[in-house]
């Protein structure tokens, strides 16, 4: 069987929608009414006839195969045995495994923490992904929501994905224990399931998941995965959340070339690529300028799910998926120290922020300077109390002339 994504117009009565499945005599398994989508199952030979049928309808928007939808498989991966105590840092967090975070320290997140208002719980990261295991040590305490649209029983994280993805992004800081996480403790974890325990699902669970990370109130939205297919389903979700004032954040992928990888080459989408240790283009990354921001996505140190009887729950992986989830953290970070800024000013900000080379292949702005990134939201804040009587803080003042002193004015990175 196939599955079909079936898109009425608005308008369009329910009742006549169920009519025309009837007389195609498909099956209704999903809907997703915020979209006006409809999920139905057709044997494999009639998915030429019922596309033309429904495309020939003047009541449908569009229709289009639901393909699958895939994370990187995690590679690379080793157990992380040694959980020593090490000298606490002089912004005093005192995780152990600080000192094996080597991307932290290339994108200056310890000068980002010491600048930046790092309340409790001051942002939501939707993690869109395989799943967040709850029950781990660095994350249990961040994850707040969970949701999950895959095929799997359990919103917990069984394939890996997720949970390496979600510790990057905010696992919990300064807690004596494990890793430390991008957004230090300004950011909570809404585990959003969308991809089953091999890593695969479809692109109308990843829709649903986008549209409830959206209602549910999320800030930031993080989406390691992706297809080379573009995609009016995936389209039409990322807009009712970018809408909504969402931060969506996409991993460019792992195919080494220019080859745009959906979502994260829709224009509401940030694109990430990864960098090595070296601050070079990692050899897996797409690249091109399509591609925004670069951050550290190769050997990077995260969380992973806890087995029965491994008290370890640590593991490196690689990839671009690694990179974005860099970039929500800071987003997350960003939101906490001024949190009237919108979707635009965070994007503006990041990128902005990202004044600094990558080699080996095209990156628009750069790689991320998280210490800059919070210098331009205080600066942001400054200009929002001079604008509160007319409510007009956007994007439109990083346009303006203001100096910061160790970088330059703002015409210098345009």
């Amino acid at each position: 069987m196939k599955q079909l994504i079936v898109c009425f117009k608005p308008g369009i009565r329910r009742s006549s929608c169920l009519k025309m499945h009837k007389e195609m005599n498909v099956k209704l398994i999903n809907e997703i009414k915020e979209l006006g989508i409809h999920v139905v199952t057709i044997p494999n030979n009639e998915l030429t006839s019922c596309v033309s049928k429904y495309a020939s309808s003047t009541a449908v928007r569009f229709v289009e195969e639901d393909h699958r939808i895939q994370v990187e498989p995690i590679t690379s991966q080793t157990e992380h045995s040694s959980l020593e105590q090490v000298e606490s840092s002089a912004i005093t967090t005192n995780d152990p495994l600080l000192e094996k975070q080597w991307g932290l320290t290339n994108v200056n997140a310890q000068g980002a923490w010491e600048l930046a208002r790092v309340s409790p719980i001051s942002a939501r990261i939707a993690i869109i992904d395989t799943g967040v295991n709850r029950n781990h040590p660095d994350l249990r305490r961040k994850v707040i929501h969970n949701a999950n649209f895959s095929n799997s029983s359990t919103a917990d994280d069984v394939h890996g994905h997720g949970t390496h993805i979600a510790g990057i992004a905010a696992a919990s800081t300064n807690n004596g224990s494990g890793i430390a996480g991008m957004s230090y403790n300004s950011s909570s974890i809404m585990n959003i399931k969308v991809l089953g325990d091999t890593g695969s699902g479809t692109h109308s669970n990843v829709a649903q998941g986008i549209i409830y990370a959206a209602n549910q109130g999320a800030d930031i939205i993080n989406m390691s995965f992706g297809a080379a297919e573009s995609n009016d389903t995936l389209r039409s979700a990322i807009n009712y959340a970018h809408q909504k004032g969402i931060l969506l954040v996409g991993a460019a992928g792992n195919n080494a070339s220019k080859m745009a990888q959906y979502p994260a080459a829709f224009n509401q989408v940030l694109a990430v690529a990864a960098t090595n240790q070296r601050n070079e283009l990692a050899p897996f990354s797409n690249y091109g300028s399509w591609v925004e921001v670069a951050a550290p996505g190769q050997d990077i140190l995260s969380t992973f799910p806890v087995v029965s009887g491994d008290l370890m729950g640590y593991k490196v992986a690689s990839g671009t998926s690694q990179a974005a989830s860099f970039i929500s953290g800071l987003a997350g970070l960003i939101k906490a120290t001024n949190p009237g800024l919108s979707n635009g000013d965070i994007r503006s900000i990041i990128q902005r922020a990202s004044i600094l080379p990558v080699s080996g292949g095209t990156i628009r702005y750069g790689r991320i300077d998280a210490r800059r990134a919070i210098q331009l939201a205080r600066i942001a804040t400054r200009i929002g109390s001079q604008r509160q009587q007319t409510n007009n803080l956007s994007p439109v003042w990083l346009n303006t002339s203001l100096v910061e002193p160790s970088y330059g004015t703002w015409s210098d990175f345009k």
